[in-house]
């Protein structure tokens, strides 16, 4: 399923810490607006073995050479995704959800004041387990500990059992909240502190989780890697597992006895395409997603692909241009070259020719690269001077063919349909 086109960035919360209150939780969906993309950028993947210095940052750097000042252009887009994922970027819809969450506890509590209990209590607990999932983001925690603060006073006004165990959760989760009657009623703020000050009951929990070394913090707490014991109190708390390239995963746990907490990450794929970058001979599938991940991360408009690998014996640049979501590109251009004058040539040559190109094929010029070969040492025929003197005629002959033939021209510039590849 394809990504939004645009995303947006959840700010993190300042202080490396809580104390963020239902107002600050709201200037933070107020401050995420949706990020425009603009510019473009370059996706590229390089081979040595071809020679001319053609690794992946030469051929990014005269990529980005040959687009020229047009805005913003960015030299690695895959790089730039990463960076903007781990900054907070999240998919629009993402966002759409912690707006949800806020309008629900805003419902719930208005219904409090007015005295519609059955109401309030009902959205309230809604709005908590719907904000359960998004601790893991910046924000989430706070967002969840407004929740449950706010139940939790409905709780206490009914005089249900749970109310304590539910305030304790919001306070462990944004502890330098401040709790006052500008805010709150009394009996609400003497809630609040009789909770702060009874004693602490501990009961053991024993987390594991899949990958095992995933890291585990229980209310917001880092404890370390999985599996691990802990002591914590008893009653309501949040597990949360998270490892490199996999959705963080959160679980609400109440601890009454001794307890076994066993959780299994699902791969972000997202995360994972971006960190597994631009490989030649990648799946068409996973081409098209890494492209459309890009664009979505990286704030783009286009991306240019750009690879050198080799063909018919020498090395070429292959290259496509790419908008869209999903992300349309134009047809393949694929260019040789000899040196790296002549890749940088080839970059311009290539520019040109898709500025020009409609979108309208599929991302297909890392599956169709082919990485290029170095001589295997080991090859004794390759050694043989009678094999080297005939081939030797042969290449002279050739070359005297072409010189008569072409003249000065330039190298030709072959223009391929994505399509014409791998057969």
């Amino acid at each position: 399923m394809p990504l939004p086109r645009f995303c947006d960035r959840l700010p993190r919360p300042c202080g490396g810490g809580g104390g963020l209150g239902a107002a600050l939780v709201s200037a933070i969906l107020l401050a995420a607006v949706p990020v425009r993309a603009d510019g473009i950028g370059v996706i590229a993947a390089g081979d040595r073995a071809a020679g001319a210095g053609a690794d992946r940052a030469a051929v990014a750097a005269v990529v980005v050479e040959a687009i020229g000042a047009r805005g913003r252009v960015v030299g690695d887009a895959i790089g730039e995704a990463r960076a903007q994922q781990a900054a907070g970027a999240v998919p629009s819809a993402t966002l759409a959800r912690f707006r949800r969450v806020r309008e629900m506890i805003d419902d719930g509590w208005r219904a409090y004041l007015r005295v519609q209990i059955d109401f309030a209590q009902s959205r309230l607990a809604a709005a908590r387990i719907e904000a359960e999932p998004l601790v893991a983001l910046p924000g989430g925690a706070e967002l969840y500990a407004d929740a449950a603060l706010r139940l939790g006073a409905v709780l206490q006004h009914r005089r249900i059992a749970d109310a304590p165990a539910v305030i304790a959760l919001a306070l462990a989760l944004d502890p330098a909240r401040p709790i006052t009657l500008a805010e709150f009623s009394p009996d609400v703020v003497d809630a609040v502190a009789a909770v702060r000050a009874a004693p602490a009951a501990l009961q053991r929990v024993h987390v594991t989780a899949v990958p095992q070394g995933a890291s585990v913090s229980i209310d917001g707490r880092e404890l370390g890697a999985a599996p691990l014991d802990v002591q914590v109190t008893r009653g309501q708390h949040l597990v949360t597992v998270r490892a490199p390239t996999y959705r963080a995963v959160v679980q609400g746990v109440n601890v009454d006895a001794a307890a076994t907490v066993d959780l299994r990450l699902e791969p972000d794929d997202d995360e994972a395409r971006l960190a597994g970058g631009a490989a030649p001979g990648l799946a068409a599938p996973l081409e098209q997603a890494l492209v459309d991940t890009t664009l979505v991360f990286a704030e783009l408009d286009e991306v240019v692909i750009a690879a050198v690998g080799d063909r018919r014996g020498g090395p070429v640049l292959t290259l496509q241009r790419c908008g869209g979501a999903p992300a349309r590109c134009t047809a393949v251009t694929e260019i040789g070259f000899g040196d790296r004058a002549g890749l940088a040539a080839a970059a311009r040559d290539a520019w040109q020719t898709v500025q020009a190109g409609a979108l309208t094929e599929a991302p297909g010029v890392l599956g169709a690269i082919r990485p290029s070969h170095a001589p295997d040492a080991r090859c004794r025929l390759c050694r043989n001077p009678y094999v080297w003197t005939g081939v030797g005629a042969v290449v002279l002959g050739a070359a005297i063919a072409i010189i008569a033939t072409s003249g000065s021209k330039p190298a030709p510039i072959l223009t391929v349909n994505g399509k014409d590849f791998g057969h």
